[in-house]
């Protein structure tokens, strides 16, 4: 455990933070209350114990991950303002810097036996997983979900912390086995299992906690770590049906493998869409208080040895105005604001708010003694003067009744909470958020009323807050040429990415054949994403080149069947004579087989008519000569001529066996001629 500072109040940690109560300490950080005298404002100082902090990986990955934690603004994170190191107790330590909540943390509202209906369970896992989807798109996983990270600001609305140090921290534990068991007990059945941890660990650890605020048990939790670890590994979530709508969304998300589980942006949209099925929740039972400690307290109390620090004004209840988070889906609607809540020690659980009046004067105005003058002049005199009097007891009596006013201050680009300082004491702020593409995540947009106006102490000001560019939907780019993908990204902020591109039958050439986000690929039309967020694109080539294939011997209606599997188109051209092939299949095609031709090419097939077969004619009475000749006319070739031609024609024969006039042999045969010897 860190040393404690003799005097931490009297601390000023890097010129600039003056070290307040010590909020809680574990084996790895301490957490203390602080105030930031450049900014006048309180806020919360964690510093890393120098033995982690010694180690050169610790120190690369805390530049690292803070680096990216200080870029995040998002209303579910807690903002970090400062990350470095710094020296205490003449060691060099790491430290952070990030805002103050008041609002306690779930594990407070778990610790003093309060358990979330799981309407209201659901309110707080969408926040959640709003808050680990914009983490994860940067490539931060948190690493240690909890109750104790899920707190709430004065303003009612759950962030996230420990972004960044967290996932330093598990890393400078060296293993998960050497965490605390109150810590182990929220992680995934990969870590169990000795693997690294992935971004739907992350999502496995929420689902934990969000059945631990209904159940108010942790499942698989056991006496020891070890213990612990090995009950969820391979196991499924024990989800009760009592859970309604939600039941089957934690299921999903507690599954023992990563691939089987929602990402982060799936895992908020599913929620969204239980959330139709279910009762609206009933507000949230926020406990005041500050448990940023890493750990549950060691029993210490914090001490402020030179008083409480001075603190900004509380921040007011927030009212969204349209408002809808990047990579997930508009959310349900969240109630409207609500007052400022009282100062720290205040007792109601609302705020007061009183005008403030001159009070009426304790003595009447006219003293009855100054009537009782002489009658006459005097006594009309003294009648004008009552009346004058009166008068003047009017308007004196009208103007203590009216209120004091005040004119609204410039606010406009002012950070949220300097705003809220400045009106503090004299309005009541109500918070609106708004999305804006050019204004800055928390800053005054504009005040309503407008600056300069009067207005009534005690009264409402509306300071519209920017949220950030608004998500933006994303449109169906399939079949657009490139062109046009790229003007419909760019009226949205958004970014195109070419993919290699692919062979088409469908998609003209150039033409969007398929796209994707890849920092989340199941993400579709209609779907919401986050301004400058790259879109993947892959284009068309057009049809893919088709090589012939081989036609020849296979029938009409099989060669068919061929050509459409591959696009093409035939065509059948006039039959041929052939030996070899039977009647009706092909006997020679063109183009070729093996010749490469575009898609939709036309094939000619000739088909087989059989052999050609000629007949013997008749040679009867014909000379030598006539004989030889009637043959080759009939298309025979004449072979072995025998006898005497001088005498009568005897018979022909083929391959020794005689023939007879019409007898049909295949064109080219052989005839052997007899004559009488």
């Amino acid at each position: 455990m860190m040393a404690d500072d003799p005097q931490p109040s009297a601390r000023l940690l890097v010129g600039r933070y003056r070290l307040g109560a010590r909020l809680g300490s574990g084996l790895d950080a301490a957490v203390f209350e602080a105030f930031d005298e450049q900014l006048q404002r309180v806020v919360v100082v964690k510093l890393v114990h120098p033995d982690l902090g010694d180690r050169e990986d610790v120190r690369t990955a805390f530049r690292s991950a803070m680096g990216i934690a200080e870029q995040l603004h998002h209303p579910n994170i807690a903002t970090v303002y400062h990350s470095g190191t710094t020296t205490w107790n003449a060691q060099e330590v790491l430290f952070v810097v990030t805002e103050h909540l008041g609002g306690g943390s779930l594990r407070d509202i778990l610790d003093r036996g309060r358990l979330l209906s799981p309407s209201q369970a659901l309110v707080v896992g969408l926040d959640a997983c709003k808050a680990l989807d914009v983490m994860h798109r940067h490539n931060l996983l948190h690493h240690d979900i909890r109750p104790s990270t899920l707190v709430f600001g004065d303003d009612r609305r759950l962030r996230v912390v420990d972004v960044g140090l967290a996932e330093v921290l598990a890393i400078a534990a060296g293993g998960i086995t050497s965490r605390s068991n109150d810590r182990a007990k929220y992680c995934s059945p990969e870590q169990a299992a000795g693997e690294n941890a992935v971004a739907k660990s992350d999502v496995y650890s929420l689902c934990l906690t969000l059945l631990e605020s209904v159940t108010g048990k942790v499942p698989f939790e056991d006496d020891s770590t070890v213990a612990s670890l090995g009950n969820r590994v391979d196991k499924l979530m024990p989800v009760s049906a009592d859970l309604g709508a939600l039941a089957a969304v934690l299921e999903r998300a507690g599954r023992p493998r990563p691939g089987d589980r929602y990402s982060a942006g799936e895992f908020g949209r599913a929620l969204v869409q239980a959330a139709e099925k279910m009762a609206r929740p009933e507000p949230l039972p926020i406990i005041g208080g500050s448990l940023f400690a890493p750990d549950r307290p060691t029993g210490d109390q914090p001490v402020e040895p030179s008083g409480p620090l001075r603190r900004p004004a509380e921040r007011p209840r927030r009212a969204v105005a349209q408002t809808t988070e990047p990579g997930l889906d508009p959310t349900i609607a969240v109630p409207a604001a609500v007052v400022v809540p009282p100062a720290a020690g205040a007792q109601a659980s609302t705020a007061t708010v009183v005008n403030r009046r001159l009070d009426p004067p304790d003595e009447p105005v006219i003293d009855d003694g100054y009537q009782r003058g002489r009658p006459g002049k005097s006594r009309w005199w003294s009648v004008a003067l009552l009346l004058a009097m009166a008068v003047g007891g009017g308007v004196l009596a009208w103007y203590n009744a009216q209120p004091d006013t005040t004119a609204v201050p410039a606010l406009t680009g002012l950070e949220e909470g300097v705003a809220l300082n400045q009106i503090t004491g004299t309005f009541v702020g109500v918070i609106v958020e708004e999305s804006s593409e050019d204004i800055a995540v928390g800053l005054v947009i504009r005040t309503e009323p407008t600056a300069g106006t009067k207005v009534e102490n005690g009264k409402e000001i509306t300071l519209v807050v920017s949220s950030g560019p608004a998500p933006r939907v994303l449109p169906e780019l399939a079949n657009l040429s490139r062109e046009q993908a790229v003007a419909e990204l760019e009226a949205l902020g958004l970014v195109l990415l070419e993919a290699e591109p692919q062979y088409s039958d469908t998609v003209a050439l150039g033409a969007v054949v398929s796209w994707m986000v890849p920092d989340s690929p199941t993400l579709v039309a209609g779907g919401t994403v986050t301004k400058g967020t790259a879109v993947q694109v892959v284009l068309s080539l057009g049809p893919e080149p088709r090589i012939v294939p081989d036609l020849t011997g296979t029938a009409l209606d099989v060669a068919t069947t061929a050509l459409d599997a591959q696009a093409l188109l035939i065509a059948v051209g006039p039959e041929e004579f052939s030996a070899t092939v039977p009647v009706g299949h092909v006997v020679s095609q063109t183009p070729p087989a093996g010749t490469t031709v575009e898609f939709g090419s036309t094939v000619t097939v000739a088909l087989s008519k059989g052999p050609d077969l000629v007949a013997i004619p008749s040679l009867a009475g014909l000379d030598p000569n006539g004989v030889t000749a009637a043959l080759v006319d009939a298309g025979f070739a004449v072979g072995v001529i025998d006898g005497n031609t001088k005498l009568p024609f005897k018979n022909a024969t083929v391959g020794g066996v005689v023939v007879a006039v019409g007898q049909q042999f295949p064109r080219g045969t052989t005839v052997d001629v007899h004559y009488t010897p």
